[in-house]
């Protein structure tokens, strides 16, 4: 993350987009999206917060920014002639980026922003779908489903870590009263979820595919 002593090397004339929007997503990782502020990021870059107004308009439009940074680090698998191959490479593209940014979820869903960069993909997944025999509607909700999987996966990996409120208020409840929760506690991985992605995503799409009978 860019930090105040390079910025005061470089000076404040020189503060860029770039920095603003590392910054911010260090905070967003490290503190989720809630900590997120103008005045905050201008706080860790040593700056006031006056000067990123010359690089971003307002709070939204850094959020888009940063959704843009997340979306092209997405690296685009090449075209699979298989559609259930080419689903999973491009959804698992999607999320090796995401796990590390599970504040995207927060802003895709809840302020219901995203970034044009993510369309090649959504064009792909969708002609995936199509060559599988899904289209219109059911195509629509296919893609939708991958998502809110993915969505879903992303934001119950982050909220299992050792540390997460939830789980802390699961180990501290009474053992006698929530057997099975604590049963089933003990058995969770805080670290597994991304290893367990690709198995759950094929059972997704397999799901999906079922649609248009055995063939496919």
């Amino acid at each position: 993350m860019v930090g105040r002593d390079e910025v005061h090397r470089r000076g404040y004339g020189r503060l860029d987009l770039g920095d603003i929007i590392t910054v911010a997503i260090g905070i967003a990782r490290a503190e989720g999206i809630h900590a997120l502020t103008m005045r905050r990021v201008a706080d860790e870059l040593g700056c006031a917060p006056m000067s990123l107004y010359r690089h971003v308009a307002d709070r939204r439009a850094l959020l888009l920014a940063m959704l843009d940074d997340v979306a092209a680090r997405i690296d685009l698998p090449e075209p699979l002639g298989d559609p259930a191959a080419e689903i999973t490479a491009l959804m698992s593209a999607a999320h090796r980026v995401m796990a590390a940014d599970a504040w995207v979820v927060t802003v895709l869903v809840v302020d219901g922003l995203a970034s044009p960069l993510i369309l090649p993909l959504i064009e792909r997944l969708v002609g995936a779908l199509a060559r599988a025999g899904l289209d219109g509607r059911r195509a629509i909700a296919a893609h939708a489903l991958l998502w809110q999987f993915t969505y879903g996966e992303l934001l119950t990996t982050h909220h299992a870590r050792a540390d997460a409120w939830n789980r802390r208020m699961v180990l501290d409840s009474d053992p006698q009263r929530f057997p099975r929760l604590h049963a089933a506690l003990a058995e969770l991985d805080p670290d597994g979820g991304a290893e367990r992605y690709p198995d759950n995503l094929a059972l997704v799409v397999r799901s999906v595919l079922e649609q248009v009978g055995p063939h496919h």
